[in-house]
């Protein structure tokens, strides 16, 4: 059933999807409150980096 769900419209199958999707904002995030600095769950995720 796992299989079916992640079916695309094309009829193809992500059978091992990518865990680098780094667009996606974790659930925790508070980079806005920060100014230019990243919060931790982004820069723990990758996300984002620290700046020198």
């Amino acid at each position: 059933m796992a299989a079916v769900e992640t079916a695309t419209g094309e009829g193809t199958l992500d059978a091992f999807p990518s865990d680098d999707d780094n667009d996606v904002e974790p659930a925790d995030c508070d980079c806005d409150g920060l100014g230019d600095f990243p919060c931790w769950p982004c820069v723990r995720t990758g996300r984002k980096e620290l700046p020198n």
